[in-house]
């Protein structure tokens, strides 16, 4: 896993990796925070600016809650009602509120706070749950582990007595199930020799030994040492001067916008061709969309009030001690806003691009600018949107399709990945997972496939070096989508393929039919995906044609866990079971895993949730999708990882009265062109 900070007290700007929650570099880089000045909210679904941030700090010192050691976890928006928010017109006044975790003396606290009156609204104690990890602790746990004697004599066995070239990379060690280690804040702690390895740390693990750190006493709890295994040789770099550099460099290939941008981008509100949707951005998940409308002929129509990230769990298939424990929520624990790093014009965005800036608080309240955590910019698929050519006439219609992209890219340690909300001009929406990086490594004795220990060794992964195993693991990122088709008043409904046998004349035997249900109370969707599609519909509005309207959601990857139901790592992760889930609106319900995931052994989030069975026919509901899909590494993935995408698609489904993109211009050849 990853962490970036951008503290300008606790270490200025450093910049590091954390491997599954590791911090895979403490020599940081250290540049002074610059903070711009940042105007006043104007739109109530804005995120926190740096103004705010200080106010509610201010509010917290004022109240005695917040003194020097004191920590800052998260501090966001705290939305106002769905209705305030769907009534709220430009030039309107807002509420402004804000939520904050805190840790003070080891202990979690919740904060409410509201802003415009300068005020503590609620200050909960929150008993022996465990938030997100903060900086300090991660930057300092790597560091532990060398003044213990235990670890220190271990080290000394695999022949390392000088420490300057290792790093240690703390790790979130799972649910807790032991009573003794209950109530303790905990990482593990496994460590890499660093020792030319240039811009890749992973080739070289210090594999059989890790340390269990308590974070609150500051000290190693256990040392587990299973042995001495030889660590690979080198270290491939993946720079380019490192790459043989064997094919020739090609002419520039660009997307541009030589006439200016389709794009309106004014503070969190964007626009591009029919549609307009607000964008912000939150240390937990990262960006969050809301308000998303389609122009239809003049009349703007609601589509979905939020879509966004929710959790990600990352479950890796080692049964070794020093491995098992290895299953990640990359949200709950770290958080995707607070590990986006810079997106780079004309490498990971179009030059033309509009950046977006993170602000968040930093641990010791001090407001900090993540500069270029969100890009948005449209682009040409080089596809038709639509097209027929007639041959009994000889005509030819066809239309050219653009496509506007929000992408943010969290570095999660050894991961990469780009999360991309897609729009087109038919109404559709992509929601995109791209996995990017490096593979966890593993030492392992075996040089190639023919050494006598290779099937013990790549039991559980691949070889992708000598001496050097890619463990098997899997990825499940879900998504809150909370769709408000032609208002707040939804349903879904299942489209089921139901095959009938045909007994008239003729030799047809059979053929299939739709047949619709909608489902009445919240819970897993235990149909098939492939046996049945899922509708949002509308409760009221239907199209000219008298069908309710309503969005598709189409499903792409949707691998669920296979881990059994009674795994410690799998109750806390109960979401992956399926890959699509329906519950009742409640805007305090955000985090499929449950608010504070991190060494919880307690079935939290969407399962807990759902067990009420509330009625969503006809209601306010919310869907959640899980992205799941595992990962058997290969040879291709090392030093570096080509990218691999992801996703699923909402999709409009007789939401209008005919194709959306009839009206889309044909290509105009420029005068003299031939």
């Amino acid at each position: 896993m990853a962490w970036r900070s951008r503290t300008s007290r606790l270490c200025s700007r450093a910049l590091g990796s954390l491997v599954a929650g590791v911090l895979a570099s403490t020599a940081a880089s250290h540049a002074e925070t610059r903070i711009s000045p940042l105007a006043s909210p104007t739109h109530p679904m804005d995120g926190l600016t740096a103004d705010e941030i200080r106010a509610g700090v201010d509010v917290l010192r004022g109240a005695g809650k917040f003194g020097d050691a004191g920590r800052i976890v998260f501090m966001t928006l705290d939305e106002n009602a769905k209705d305030e928010v769907r009534a709220w017109r430009p030039g309107q006044a807002f509420k402004r509120r804000a939520v904050a975790t805190l840790l003070n003396d080891g202990r979690l606290y919740e904060a409410r706070l509201d802003l415009n009156a300068r005020s503590l609204v609620r200050w909960d104690e929150i008993g022996d749950r465990k938030p997100a990890l903060i900086i300090e602790e991660l930057m300092s746990a790597g560091e532990l582990p060398k003044l213990d004697p235990r670890w220190i004599a271990a080290m000394a066995k695999r022949g390392i007595t000088d420490f300057k070239n290792v790093l240690c990379l703390p790790l979130t060690v799972g649910p807790v199930v032991d009573p003794a280690l209950k109530g303790h804040r905990l990482l593990n702690v496994p460590c890499v020799d660093t020792t030319g390895a240039g811009n890749n740390l992973w080739g070289k693990p210090i594999e059989n030994l890790i340390a269990l750190v308590d974070l609150s006493a500051r000290q190693v709890v256990s040392v587990t040492d299973l042995g001495v295994v030889p660590p690979p040789a080198n270290t491939p770099s993946h720079a380019y001067a490192d790459s043989g550099k064997y094919r020739a460099v090609p002419r520039p290939i660009e997307i541009s916008s030589p006439q200016g941008t389709n794009v309106t981008v004014e503070g969190g509100q964007v626009r591009w061709d029919n549609w307009s949707f607000h964008v912000r951005l939150e240390p937990r998940v990262g960006a969050v969309l809301s308000l998303i409308r389609y122009d239809d002929r003049g009349t703007q129509r609601d589509i979905a009030y939020q879509l966004s990230a929710s959790e990600m769990f990352v479950p890796y298939m080692d049964p070794m001690q020093t491995w098992q424990f290895r299953a990640y929520m990359d949200i709950g624990e770290y958080g995707f806003g607070v590990l986006s790093s810079e997106l780079r014009p004309r490498e990971d965005c179009p030059g033309s691009a509009h950046f977006l800036d993170l602000t968040i608080s930093g641990n010791k309240g001090a407001p900090i600018v993540s500069r270029g955590a969100v890009c948005i910019f449209e682009r040409p698929t080089g596809d038709p949107i639509w097209r027929h050519a007639e041959m009994i006439n000889s005509t030819v219609e066809t239309r050219p399709n653009t496509e506007l992209v929000v992408r943010m890219a969290p570095v999660v340690g050894n991961y990469d990945y780009l999360v991309d909300y897609v729009f087109d001009r038919a109404g559709n929406i992509d929601v995109k997972l791209g996995a990017y990086g490096i593979d966890a490594t593993k030492g392992v004795t075996s040089r190639n496939m023919s050494d006598p220990t290779a099937a013990q060794d790549t039991a559980y992964g691949t070889l992708v070096d000598e001496r050097l195993l890619a463990v098997n693991h899997d990825h499940y990122m879900t998504f809150r989508i909370d769709m408000d088709v032609d208002g707040t008043g939804n349903r879904l409904v299942e489209d089921r393929f139901g095959v009938r046998r045909l007994t008239g004349e003729g030799s047809r035997k059979s053929l299939w039919q739709v047949e619709t249900r909608p489902v009445a109370t919240e819970g897993p969707v235990t149909t098939p995906l492939n046996a049945a599609q899922f509708r949002i519909e509308s409760a009221g509005k239907t199209n000219k044609l008298g069908y309710r309207t309503s969005y598709q959601l189409m499903p792409g990857h949707s691998d669920t866990s296979l881990l059994a139901k009674d795994d410690p790592i799998q109750l806390r992760a109960g979401f992956s079971g399926y890959t699509l889930w329906a519950s009742a609106y409640d805007k305090e319900e955000k985090y499929a895993a449950g608010l504070y995931p991190n060494q919880n052994a307690d079935v939290d989030g969407l399962p807990k949730w759902v067990a009420a069975k509330r009625p969503i026919e006809d209601r306010d509901l919310v869907m959640w999708y899980t992205v799941g899909f595992r990962h058997v590494p290969r040879a291709e993935d090392w030093p570096v990882m080509p990218g691999l995408w992801h996703g699923f698609r909402l999709r409009p489904f007789n939401f209008f009265d005919r194709n959306p993109a009839l009206d889309v211009p044909p290509v105009v050849e420029a005068k003299g062109a031939k």
